[in-house]
């Protein structure tokens, strides 16, 4: 049995300003309710955008993110800066060197974080990202879950979807056979669920603010106050469900 907790987008901010709600108290809220589980979770995968706007918002977010009730795997989203997201993490999961991916063994699940932040900006998944990410899958022996900060999939939201995510085809072909059992995303700011290369795949509500739904593209994107959430993946007896956990 594995079960993994996913938090992700608090863009906690050392001025604690944010457009909906205080996340670093929401944080806090979500830590509780894990410790009091009655089943303790094996770990807690964070899907990016530790921090909102400036690299000195890692020293307000460490201090709260040590107080996670079990172990925390930090992941990078676009709003992360990644020279001072090693140098705040580099010790909290085996990163490459060459990008912030990891793999790690979490109960019987074997999880792949891979930074999916190009060089320049964008979301998406270049030439030595794939050569890693092949190779780690052609040795997994256990059933795999895949967390990335941006979702490889359309949502039909035009507002996420105009920037695209570079390489979704390779990615897909990548997939194809392995052991992979499901995607999960953060980004999007709402809890999404589809079928991707032919796997389940999802994003996760933030711990931060929401972000408005347009699927005609109209409206205006902006943060709304939605309540902060977390979901929870667990895998027993050869079946993966996920549990989407709101806060209010």
């Amino acid at each position: 049995m594995s079960l993994i907790v996913q938090i992700t987008d608090p863009h906690l901010r050392s001025d604690g300003a944010d457009p909906c709600h205080d996340p670093a108290q929401a944080m806090q809220r979500a830590f509780a309710a894990i410790s009091a589980m009655d089943i303790r979770p094996d770990a807690i995968v964070l899907s990016g955008d530790i921090i909102d706007r400036s690299a000195r918002d890692y020293a307000h977010a460490l201090p709260l993110l040590r107080q996670a009730p079990v172990r925390l795997l930090p992941m990078p989203g676009n709003h992360d800066r990644m020279v001072e997201f090693r140098a705040a993490f580099g010790g909290w999961a085996p990163y490459v060197p060459d990008h912030l991916s990891f793999v790690e063994p979490v109960g019987e699940v074997l999880l792949i974080g891979l930074d999916s932040n190009l060089p320049g900006g964008g979301g998406g998944v270049d030439e030595a990202r794939l050569d890693w990410l092949s190779a780690v899958l052609a040795e997994a022996r256990a059933p795999v879950l895949l967390a990335l900060h941006h979702p490889p999939f359309p949502t039909h939201a035009p507002h996420l979807d105009a920037s695209g995510f570079a390489g979704a085809d390779a990615l897909a072909s990548c997939l194809s056979g392995s052991r992979v059992c499901k995607i999960i995303a953060g980004h999007s700011h709402r809890g999404m669920q589809t079928l991707w290369a032919g796997l389940p795949a999802s994003t996760c509500t933030a711990i931060g603010h929401g972000l408005s739904l347009s699927l005609s593209g109209k409206t205006p994107h902006r943060p709304v106050g939605t309540g902060p959430g977390y979901e929870l993946h667990q895998l027993r007896s050869g079946a993966l469900v996920s549990h989407q956990v709101a806060l209010g």
